[in-house]
């Protein structure tokens, strides 16, 4: 089948890695791949297999007035419609709200089946206002709605049950044969340290000040552990600040992102997650397959239908400092425990495996293509 893929770009972040993934796994089932961005390339962060056919549509414009806002998105559904419809596709799956809408209306009345997905969970979208009724008005015309997480699905309760599936983000294979694998060390980072390391935007929904304040109350416990945090975002010179502030600036680090995370995972002692919301987040997964001790705090969506608490992870309540820090006292100082959840951490995996979710994928092209 020819499948065409479409998101808002390929920048760094978890829904962008799901989609590269699941273009790699449908290569490799012997389908034909497109894969669209609204923005252009230079946005790109991830690299596609070279068997996937790139087209960066550049439509990523901003708008200074309400008529040009009204002209750029029509250019962008009329240019969403005639490239698709160049390539002539057997389905269409798209990529995050705003990007299935915007292909919803593009390729209405056509004779594309266009599945949509969601990463997170729309109940804590912070603009949920808009986006929610836009998503009841359009939604409908979908052939399929997926869920990466049965927290997520559960928001579509509006829609019949057919129109509905929950397939989780896969997980890309993981090596443990070379575990000599060099890591770029981050400016400061000591590799004679224990790391805890946090993964993603730095942004609202990650809610790293819950993990720094935590981090904060054990520093002087700890110091030979290090704090690093991956990811950019508009919170880095808040979360910059909050650093210094607390005089963490030695073990506490904010290195950017990294090519390689799997690398910096496999080189650490601890993970942990502090979103207040998440969909089905990929990085815990993969914090998971590498066999790390994982926390995460209990956020919708997601995270407790990976984690088995107190087996495979801990589980602690959102937005609460002081039980986020007496778990991590917890596991920083019981390197037994930390091995215990480690074993159990890499079987979790199995559930993510592309090419399992690859063939989950296909079963739902057959159902609506046909």
């Amino acid at each position: 089948m020819h499948i065409t893929l479409i998101i808002s770009s390929l920048a760094c972040g978890g829904a962008e890695r799901a989609v590269v993934l699941i273009a790699e796994g449908l290569i490799k089932r012997g389908h034909k791949v497109s894969l669209l961005t609204i923005a252009g390339i230079e946005r790109d962060f991830y690299k596609v297999a070279k068997e996937v056919e790139r087209i960066p549509l550049d439509l990523a414009k901003s708008s200074p007035s309400i008529l040009h806002a009204l002209w750029n998105n029509l250019h962008r559904f009329w240019k969403v419609r005639r490239t698709i419809s160049s390539l002539n596709p057997d389905v269409v799956i798209s990529h995050m709200c705003e990007s299935n809408i915007m292909t919803l209306i593009s390729l209405f009345n056509t004779k594309y089946p266009v599945i949509v997905t969601e990463q997170n969970d729309p109940r804590m979208a912070r603009n949920q206002g808009i986006w929610g009724k836009l998503r009841r008005l359009i939604y409908p015309f979908a052939a399929k709605v997926v869920s990466v997480s049965l927290g997520v699905d559960s928001y579509f309760d509006w829609l019949p049950k057919t129109k509905r599936a929950v397939i989780y983000n896969p997980l890309q294979p993981i090596s443990f044969e070379d575990e000599q694998d060099t890591v770029n060390l981050p400016k400061g980072a000591d590799p004679d340290k224990k790391w805890i390391i946090g993964m993603g935007r730095l942004e609202y929904q990650k809610n790293f000040e819950l993990l720094i304040s935590a981090f904060h109350k054990l520093a002087d416990k700890y110091s030979d552990w290090q704090l690093l945090i991956f990811g950019e975002g508009t919170l880095r010179t808040k979360l910059e600040k909050m650093i210094f502030s607390l005089g963490l600036t030695d073990q506490v680090l904010l290195p950017g992102v990294t090519s390689n995370p799997i690398s910096i995972l496999k080189k650490s002692e601890l993970f942990v997650l502090s979103s207040r919301f998440e969909g089905l987040p990929l990085v815990l997964l993969e914090a998971l397959a590498c066999g790390l001790a994982v926390i995460s705090t209990d956020c919708p969506s997601g995270p407790s239908e990976v984690i088995q608490d107190g087996i495979n992870g801990i589980l602690v309540p959102s937005e609460n400092i002081c039980k986020l820090a007496q778990i991590m006292d917890y596991l920083m100082s019981n390197d037994e425990e930390r091995q215990n959840l480690s074993r159990q951490a890499r079987t979790t995996s199995k559930r993510f495996d592309l090419a399992l979710v690859t063939e989950q994928w296909e079963l739902l092209f057959h159902q609506v293509a046909t």
